[in-house]
């Protein structure tokens, strides 16, 4: 990637942007994940930007919207400053100046530096939900921002929390994949099916929705499973297996980089990857 300056034009603010070289920016992907803790939706999101940069989707903007997420830690990489300090600061008087073009650059100012650049994809992290002010200005602010940001990227991947307030608050506009992970058990699927109904209320155009099977053992997936998952209003997209070797890189604190390539949650995601990418059909081993 070559950093450079780009204008980015937000309520008549120019924000400055890293410029990518045109023939990267192959997609405009707007992936969203989401499923209980637990369930493996940040190694999920990790392994994505390790697959699509493999498969050479870039660059990629990694979005962790979970509070109690480690998607840095799972991609290997510094976490950067937290939106939601900057929301905070920018709808507090004191923190921040009134109005008018001080507040609006300090607010510019500290979104560029929250971004941790790293190779063939950004971090940005949103950090803990509301306070009791008015964060109406600001959102606004990120929202479009972030919404400016994400065409300048070939993949957006949103880690998100179980009630995907991300999306809730309208931190972005559109979705391409609503994807829900679930673990091999009746309660984390019907959690999905729960995620899938409030993702028709929400205030937020997503085109697809689809559903991972996280943790599958080597039997496969139990007949009452097998029978709900194919009642779901969801595409169904490759399971992952049960992968000791991933499961021990993050009780380690490695990141999904270290592990091997030939490593079965990879493979599986892969193929997940090429599936976003209308590359090949979705697989439900």
């Amino acid at each position: 990637m070559i950093p450079g300056p780009s204008g980015l034009l937000v309520d008549g603010w120019s924000f400055v942007i890293r410029h990518f070289p045109p023939q990267e920016v192959l997609l405009n992907l707007n992936i969203a994940i989401a499923g209980k803790g637990g369930t493996g939706k940040t190694t999920l999101s990790a392994l994505l930007v390790r697959a699509f940069r493999e498969q050479g989707v870039r660059p990629i903007l990694a979005v962790d919207a979970d509070p109690n997420s480690n998607l840095a830690d799972a991609l290997g990489v510094e976490e950067g400053r937290h939106l939601a300090d900057i929301r905070e600061e920018g709808s507090s008087p004191e923190g921040s100046p009134a109005s008018g073009v001080g507040r609006a650059r300090a607010i510019e100012d500290e979104i560029q530096r929250a971004i941790t650049e790293a190779d063939g994809f950004d971090l940005v992290t949103m950090g803990r939900g509301e306070g009791p002010r008015c964060y109406c200005y600001v959102n606004n602010l990120l929202r479009r921002c972030l919404d400016m940001l994400a065409r300048n990227y070939a993949a957006v991947i949103v880690d998100n929390e179980a009630g995907m307030e991300h999306l809730s608050r309208r931190t972005t506009n559109n979705v391409d994949y609503l994807i829900a992970v679930l673990n091999p058990t009746l309660p984390s699927l019907r959690a999905v099916r729960r995620i899938l109904q409030l993702a028709d209320q929400l205030p937020v155009n997503i085109a697809h929705k689809a559903v991972v099977v996280s943790r599958v053992g080597p039997q496969g997936l139990a007949g009452p499973i097998e029978g709900e998952l194919a009642e779901l209003e969801a595409r169904r997209l490759q399971n992952i297996p049960q992968d000791d070797t991933v499961e021990q890189a993050g009780a380690e604190g490695r990141s999904v980089f270290s592990i091997e390539e030939t490593t079965p949650a990879l493979v599986a995601v892969r193929s997940i990857a090429q599936t976003l990418c209308g590359k090949e059909s979705a697989k439900s081993p």
